[in-house]
């Protein structure tokens, strides 16, 4: 049965994009909490894989702790303009022409760069607790590929509320090893047991922290 888990105060959203080539990491989207709806923003479901045992007593369902037999999660975001959904989904073309606002731009669907073999390009999502100073409430999910299906509606009064699909893929060992991710499929809590740590949302990497260090 899936496990539904709904965080609803976060310090910040950031999407985190590796390339293979320069083995760097970059940052194309950080959504902080006025970017956020007021609804749960980041909903996570993680159902185990279970195993069936038969015997003379019947059929019993066990689950296998750390496996996946289904994992699905979204974020509720507001949107008042198409760039934060275009930099989430990697199709967001940033306008050239002179004066042009950071929100000017646009996103292109089809065409024939597309190739219909590929999934979609990998976004690492690193979810971050409002009162943490450090790493303990996060919950990073290392493979993304965002997409939409809500309906978007403009209007003069309302902000639009849109909710992004995360779709994260489930870590494998033959398929991702090697591929600039970290190699888990979730992980809740601390980056790293023995000191502190914090995420850098302009490299898009952990740090060590001291305690005394004032919060990001």
């Amino acid at each position: 049965m899936a496990q539904q888990i709904n965080v609803t105060q976060l310090r910040r959203v950031v999407f985190i994009k590796y390339d293979p080539v320069t083995k760097t990491n970059s940052v194309p989207l950080v959504l902080e909490p006025d970017d956020l709806g007021e609804d749960p923003v980041l909903t996570l479901n993680v159902a185990p894989r279970t195993k069936s045992r038969t015997s003379s007593l019947g059929t019993t369902e066990t689950p296998m702790v750390g496996t996946f037999d289904a994992l699905s999660a979204s974020i509720t975001m507001l949107m008042d303009t198409y760039r934060p959904i275009g930099l989430a989904l990697n199709r967001w073309n940033a306008a050239t022409y002179e004066g042009a606002s950071p929100n000017a731009g646009n996103i292109v669907f089809g065409g024939g760069d597309e190739s219909l073999c590929e999934g979609g390009e990998y976004m690492r999502v690193v979810v971050q607790g409002v009162c943490d100073n450090g790493s303990s409430t996060d919950v990073d999910i290392t493979r993304c590929i965002p997409s939409i299906t809500d309906d978007i509606e403009f209007n003069t009064q309302d902000t639009p509320t849109v909710t992004l699909n995360l779709n994260p893929i489930i870590y494998n060992a033959r398929t991702h090893e090697g591929d600039g991710f970290p190699d888990y499929t979730v992980k809740m809590g601390d980056n790293e047991l023995t000191k502190m740590m914090r995420l850098n949302v302009t490299t898009g990497e952990y740090q060590e922290v001291t305690a005394a260090e004032p919060g990001a």
